[in-house]
């Protein structure tokens, strides 16, 4: 379910019915082009990238800024240093190579490049799966510093103690369907796992 739902709001998958309603209009996704044009981005488990490539040249790559025909370095530049700021990586990472940097630190070139595109909506496909408990504490503070800068989080887990200390609100997918959705302040784990699986226990 959750997969599917990812790449509807992508544009990777056209709904066979339903509708798609963005800042209170109804609207069409039906490529990846159209969701980048909303401001919709996803970041998925694995990182999407290319390890032998810089960090700036993987952000940029298939949207280089340009001027007169040319790439326009300086401005790539500028622009993936307020990127790698705002996700708390120092400065000289735009130099270096993906390959070189840690599955977190690929994490969070990967979030950059989704944000490059001005994007507005946030997908994080089960983002801690490959993160150490470090690292996860990392990715809390990237996530809640992306939400203070007006970015709204889709944060996708199953882990979910993780998601009474980073969600507003939470909502529960099941075969398909909205099971139920409320603030996180407002309910608790035993709540969401009852609206899983029907009963509070886990088989």
């Amino acid at each position: 379910g959750k997969s599917t739902l990812i790449k509807v709001l992508s544009g990777a998958v056209i709904p066979d019915r339903s509708d798609i309603t963005f800042d209170g209009k109804k609207v069409t996704v039906s490529s990846t082009s159209d969701a980048m044009e909303l401001g919709i981005a996803t970041v998925y488990q694995e990182p999407q990238l290319f390890t032998e490539l810089t960090v700036s040249e993987n952000i940029f790559l298939g949207r280089e800024i340009r001027r007169g025909g040319r790439i326009d370095w300086a401005a790539q530049s500028e622009k993936v240093q307020e990127l790698l700021a705002l996700l708390d990586l120092p400065a000289h990472y735009g130099t270096a190579t993906v390959g070189d940097l840690s599955i977190a630190e690929q994490q969070q070139v990967s979030i950059a490049k989704a944000l490059a595109g001005d994007s507005t909506i946030l997908i994080l496909d089960e983002p801690s799966a490959i993160l150490t408990d470090a690292e996860i504490e990392v990715l809390f503070r990237v996530v809640r510093r992306l939400t203070a800068a007006g970015v709204s989080v889709i944060y996708i887990s199953h882990r979910l103690e993780e998601l009474t200390r980073i969600a507003d609100y939470v909502s529960v997918l099941r075969d398909g369907k909205m099971q139920s959705s409320a603030r996180m302040c407002d309910v608790d784990v035993p709540w969401i796992i009852d609206k899983m699986v029907g009963k509070t226990t886990m088989p």
